[in-house]
């Protein structure tokens, strides 16, 4: 066989093929930036907004100008969206990593946030854990003095199901599931010695026999519809013998399975974030909520709280139009009006706004998410407690 000898000038005429070819792309990018006639490819996930720079003699001095201006244009480069997706998929592609900062890539296409991954990783003590549980179990006890049923739900991350998909690499010697005793563990516990009321989201999924795939879609951060619903289910439940009103009716969490969802669907919402240009992912079963809707018995006036989890909750009770009329304090900052699904106002607490809109409910579901223990749901109780404290707190009813 006769090798190929590539002389000097053919590489010379390649190397300047190249440094054309990305000064064109570069320039291309600038024009699309200045004049907005090349729509960019979309990215998907949340960035910090850049400083738009400012011209000065001190600024240009201290190099506050050069920085500024530097990453202004990095953020507002008009093809910034196309070399983001491409540069992406090479790196999935070849080390089968993302490089998104918001997912990482697990055993067998799993993708699972870097929040799940730093929560059973996470070292800390009890005794946040437990302090959280205690103040939950109080405010419990002070709210059904006043004819309120506050009904706190754990509920779990995404790695407490994933464990085996976790590679050893990513497992912190010394801490990697000391979380199941410290948070998740103490937090239970301490609620059960207390005499709480409360559901055990993780455990009540983990106790069904399920794959975890069907908890949780391997491309999503939150957790399927199915398992968000009977989760509720087991809230109410909860609440029952405090709202003899609501008898013995049921949610009915049936789901059907819809293989034309688009990417938009929760069960892709990680996939999303990796930037890259391949399709979704096939066989993801999307679920969509099927079941028929409640009677008035399930029409309990209710308060949701907690982070975008919650969102399952709210959703149910809004296409099935149970635990209606209802508000939902979006991370105890925004308030979601729950038949429209909008945020009206912010949450603001000691207002007679606030006391109007919160104390006007009967039953109040306290979402957990398990990876944001201690603190999760703490702000809102504290709150709460104070109010109910308070010389202006409601009386029952």
């Amino acid at each position: 066989m006769t090798a190929i000898v590539v002389g000097p000038a053919v590489k010379t005429a390649a190397k300047l093929a190249y440094v054309g070819g990305m000064l064109a792309f570069v320039s291309a990018g600038t024009l699309a930036m200045a004049t907005k006639t090349i729509p960019d490819a979309k990215l998907d996930g949340v960035e910090v907004t850049t400083t738009a720079p400012v011209l000065s003699f001190q600024n240009v001095r201290s190099e506050t100008y050069q920085r500024d201006a530097t990453a202004w244009f990095e953020q507002h480069w008009g093809l910034r969206g196309y070399a983001v997706r491409t540069d992406n998929s090479i790196v999935m592609s070849l080390f089968g990593e993302a490089r998104s900062g918001q997912a990482v890539v697990a055993r067998n296409g799993v993708l699972i946030s870097e929040e799940d991954l730093g929560y059973v990783n996470r070292p800390d003590s009890s005794a946040g854990a437990i302090a959280t549980a205690k103040l939950l179990a109080r405010v419990q006890g002070k709210m059904r003095s006043r004819g309120k049923v506050l009904v706190p739900v754990v509920i779990p991350a995404k790695t407490s199901y994933f464990r085996s998909y976790v590679p050893f690499g990513w497992k912190k010697r010394g801490a990697y599931e000391l979380t199941d005793s410290n948070l998740y563990g103490a937090f239970v516990r301490t609620l059960a010695e207390s005499g709480a009321v409360f559901v055990d989201g993780r455990a009540l999924l983990g106790s069904e026999n399920k794959l975890p795939s069907e908890l949780f879609a391997p491309t999503a951060r939150h957790w399927r519809t199915s398992a968000g619903c009977r989760v509720l289910q087991a809230a109410l439940d909860a609440a029952r013998p405090e709202l003899p009103e609501l008898g013995a009716d049921q949610i009915d969490c049936h789901v059907r399975i819809d293989p034309d969802m688009g990417v938009e669907h929760d069960d892709y919402d990680l996939f999303r974030l990796l930037n890259v240009w391949a399709p979704k992912p096939a066989g993801m079963n999307v679920e969509v909520l099927d079941g028929k809707k409640g009677g008035p018995s399930l029409k309990i006036p209710t308060l949701f709280v907690g982070s975008s989890f919650v969102w399952k909750f709210v959703r149910v009770s809004r296409e099935l139009e149970v635990l209606q009329p209802s508000l939902f304090y979006y991370y105890d900052s925004s308030v979601v009006e729950t038949t429209t699904m909008l945020i009206t106002k912010k949450v603001e607490p000691s207002t007679d706004e606030w006391r109007k809109d919160t104390f006007g409910k009967r039953l109040f579901i306290v979402g957990i998410l398990e990876a944001y223990l201690p603190s999760d749901g703490e702000r809102f109780l504290q709150e709460l407690e104070k109010e109910l404290d308070s010389s202006t707190a409601p009386g029952p009813g």
